[in-house]
This record gives C-alpha cells, structure tokens and sequence, in this order.
C-alpha cells in the first residue's frame, strides 16, 4: 500500500511538473519540488521499515512463552524412534 502511495505522490508530481508553465521556467524550482518529493519518498519508506520491524518485535515477543512451552512440553515427552509410523489405512497403509 505504501509503495503504491508513493507511486501516485511521484505520478502526480510529475503532471504537474509537466504541464505547469511557471514551473518549466523556474529550475530552483523544480529542484525544490524533486528534493522535496525525494525526502517525502524516504520519509515514507523510513516509516514503513520501522512498522514492520515493530510488528516483527510485538509477534516474537508474544510468541515466546508458547513456543517455550511447547519446547519444555517436546522435552518432557517421551522420544520414539523418532521414525513416522505409515497409517493404519489408506494407500500407504497396508492391507486387511
């Protein structure tokens, strides 16, 4: 969604850039505008990464205590031959 905002922002800037006169005469200007859209474009993928990296962090942090415990419950079970076993039916089964 970011990417598809900042795609329109750049679309935008570039028809109006296009079809101004008053901008076409000025180059401080159009200097002024690119580096303006160029700081709005980081600013926007700057935030982006650290959404990301916070809902990284908040999933980890909330899965932890289930995934200790079912690593403390896989501990306290007790280990087969640690070989799956073919179904009692079916095609892999075998046969009455």
């Amino acid at each position: 969604m970011i990417s598809r905002n900042k795609n329109l922002f750049v679309a935008v800037t570039a028809a109006v850039l296009l079809t101004s006169a008053a901008f076409a005469s000025d180059n401080k200007v159009l200097g002024g505008i690119e580096k303006g859209a160029n700081a709005t474009g980081r600013g926007i993928e700057r935030g982006a990464d650290a959404t990301r990296r916070g809902v990284n962090n908040t999933a980890e942090k909330a899965s932890a205590p289930v995934r200790r415990w079912g690593e403390s419950l896989g501990r306290k079970l007790p280990h087969g031959s640690h070989h799956a076993s073919t179904p009692a039916v079916g095609p892999q089964g075998t046969a009455p």
